[in-house]
């Protein structure tokens, strides 16, 4: 092999390891730039499992609802308004054992037997027997409202029992005022040691009884 071989063949090594050394560091060089400056990228996926999704909370109603769930519910006696005409105050009388008495709250009746609610949250004070209505029971909201059941039967709560807004206490039971009705709730409302008509109570906002 002449000399000039050699210088070729020299030459040309150097230069084959000096690519192959260039294209290793620009590669290293990529990978590094790469992790550095990585876009974070947000998935769709990612979305469905953020840990910061707010849970669904149970929030009260600025308004009370009846004291019943079912439909159809008819009322056979009414509130007795002092301001009312004779006719409407009729109506409103009790008749019982002989004796006349002013309704102080709402008859509602049905052809079975319904579930009775909470119109609002409370706690249930007392648990009663009398001997009109049988079973009463008294809810306080707070220290101005109160709200009593009567003429019920399968009372699921307790004195002391923390109820919430339309949570089940009881059921309707038959009438011991009127044997022809198979089904009744009496229900009251007391705001401040008055009693108040239920039928213009359930349109009132709550902070009208703090």
């Amino acid at each position: 092999m002449n000399k000039y071989s050699k210088i070729l063949l020299s030459s040309l090594y150097v230069i084959v390891t000096s690519v192959m050394v260039f294209g290793v560091v620009m590669v290293v060089n990529g990978i590094k730039s790469y992790i550095v400056e990585k876009p974070n990228y947000n998935y769709a996926l990612n979305d469905v499992f953020m840990s910061d999704i707010m849970p669904v909370s149970k929030t009260s109603n600025d308004f009370f609802v009846r004291p019943y769930t079912k439909e159809n519910i008819k009322i056979t006696s009414s509130f007795y308004d002092e301001k009312a005409d004779n006719s409407k105050q009729e109506s409103s009388i009790i008749f019982y054992k002989g004796t006349y008495l002013q309704n102080n709250g709402v008859d509602y009746t049905s052809d079975e037997d319904f579930d009775v609610v909470s119109v609002f949250d409370g706690e249930v004070i007392s648990i009663e027997d009398n001997d009109v209505y049988g079973k009463v029971l008294t809810i306080k909201h707070n220290d101005n409202l109160l709200t009593t059941y009567s003429n019920i039967k399968n009372i699921l709560v307790t004195v002391g029992y923390r109820v919430s807004q339309g949570e089940i206490i009881g059921s309707s039971n038959k009438s011991n005022i009127d044997s022809n009705i198979k089904s009744m709730l009496h229900f009251e409302i007391k705001y401040k040691d008055d009693y108040l008509n239920p039928e213009t109570f359930y349109t009132l906002n709550v902070s009208n009884f703090q």
